[in-house]
């Protein structure tokens, strides 16, 4: 096998389109895109900014999540509002009945990726959502707007904080046999 035409050491194994020639994989990755006049379709220019476009974006989701399990046993400075969410959330299970755990679940999985996407983070999106599921996005979305009508504006970060820890307790609550154990767990503080 030839020799990389930049080190003229190592086995050259990556055909260049920079040098016109093979090139060894450590000359590739130390060189491309700053010695190197890499073409903007190069293969490996492509996977590498991919690689750290990944990298970087999984560093972002992962300082989210670490700000989002901060609420985890400190929920005291946001007990308005948690207490204001699952009222709410209760209110649309007393009124419609048809809603579930996995339902709530949904909503506010749903909620959590709007809000990233909110933050350029990378989220999913789910484009259409099931009547009695989007009541309950609806009616999160409503109460968070009702209290800023009474100037308590919470930032993005702390409304997730909230709908984070709401998602978590649905998520200690469930039973598989009683598709409505969280619903009746909230259900004795509202009743």
């Amino acid at each position: 096998m030839a020799k990389c035409v930049v080190c003229k050491i190592k086995k050259g194994k990556r055909n260049c389109p920079a040098v016109g020639g093979l090139i060894c994989s450590q000359c590739c990755g130390v060189k491309k895109g700053k010695e190197l006049d890499c073409p903007s379709d190069c293969f490996y220019l492509g996977k590498s900014k991919q690689y750290f476009s990944d990298r970087q974006d999984s560093q972002q989701l992962s300082d989210f999540e670490r700000e989002m399990k901060s609420i985890i046993r400190n929920e005291e400075p946001y007990e308005d509002i948690l207490q204001n969410i699952e009222c709410a959330i209760f209110n649309v299970y007393k009124q419609h009945g048809s809603i579930t755990d996995k339902d709530v679940e949904t909503a506010l999985k749903y909620l959590m990726e709007m809000g990233k996407a909110q933050l350029d983070l990378p989220s999913k999106f789910l484009t259409e959502l099931p009547a009695n599921i989007q009541s309950i996005v609806d009616v999160v979305n409503d109460i968070l707007e009702f209290r800023e009508s009474f100037g308590k504006k919470e930032d993005l970060i702390t409304r997730l904080k909230c709908i984070y820890r709401v998602l978590d307790s649905v998520k200690t609550h469930y039973h598989p046999r009683d598709k409505y154990s969280y619903l009746k767990f909230i259900g004795a503080f509202f009743v």
